[in-house]
């Protein structure tokens, strides 16, 4: 056998032998990616499930005890309804529509339904069961509710239903006045949520503008305080990186509803 011959058959085993060599730790690398991801997406799921619910109690809580004889009234099932609902949102939103496993989310809030039927009227039933509609006709992609028609529909939505519902449970009756300062929040849904529902350059970015700006408005008619310019930096922010700068899905729920959660806080807070 000539040298090069001898040579070429060295290489070809050592070709052979790397993989064997290498595979026990690459794998275990992407273990470890693995796992980290999988901390990553509880840690978001558990901070937007909060969130989410952060903007759905607090303010009912605080315009009932401004009312007279505004007293909280404890409801482990409406607070129970309102965890799985927060989670099915992530879940559908974060996982991308028209995804099978999606479906099977959203049939848990719809179930637990039953369970609320036993204590509550049956127009709260049905304005409960509005959320898991909503977002079980956002995933069928022949209704092509994946857009800002999508986007207006779920915002809607996710500002009238849970704070409405926790409203009347505290105070037995609901007031037009209450109902129009959701009107920011309804703003805010649909600034932040823009794109998670309109994905694509352009659109998107103009999109977001044109939510932002009519948000951004909102801010401006609040008292002038160090919370509103916060409040105005964060908006301004959101649309300037995280949306310009296009962040990837599975990060883009968690930071917009924290960023949201923060915005809503405090223009609530200061309305009087």
């Amino acid at each position: 056998m000539n040298p090069e011959s001898h040579d070429n058959v060295s290489r070809l085993k050592q070709l052979k032998e790397r993989p064997e060599t290498e595979r026990p730790g690459s794998r275990q690398a992407r273990l470890q990616k693995k796992i980290k991801h999988s901390d990553i997406q509880w840690l978001a799921l558990l901070l937007c499930v909060i969130s989410q619910n952060i903007i759905w109690w607090v303010y009912p809580l605080i315009y009932s005890n401004n009312l007279a004889g505004g007293q909280w009234q404890h409801n482990p099932l409406l607070i129970t309804y309102s965890i799985i609902i927060a989670i099915a949102i992530f879940l559908t939103f974060n996982r991308g529509f028209s995804r099978w496993i999606n479906y099977v989310v959203i049939l848990f809030p719809l179930l637990f339904l039953y369970f609320l039927y036993k204590q509550f009227t049956g127009q709260q039933v049905m304005l409960l069961a509005l959320l898991p509609i909503t977002l079980l006709l956002i995933n069928i992609s022949w209704l092509s509710l994946q857009n800002v028609l999508g986007l207006i529909l779920y915002s809607g939505i996710a500002t009238i239903v849970m704070p409405v519902v926790i409203f009347y449970q505290q105070n037995t009756y609901l007031t037009q006045p209450f109902i129009i300062s959701l009107l920011p929040l309804f703003f805010s849904y649909l600034y932040f949520m823009s794109s998670v529902f309109v994905t694509q350059g352009r659109n998107k970015r103009l999109t977001s503008l044109i939510f932002g700006v009519i948000l951004l408005l909102n801010v401006l008619t609040l008292p002038w305080n160090f919370w509103t310019i916060l409040t105005i930096i964060i908006i301004i922010f959101t649309w300037m990186v995280l949306i310009n700068f296009n962040l990837k899905q599975r990060y883009r729920m968690v930071f917009f509803t924290i960023l949201q959660t923060l915005t809503i806080m405090v223009i609530f807070l200061q309305q009087n």
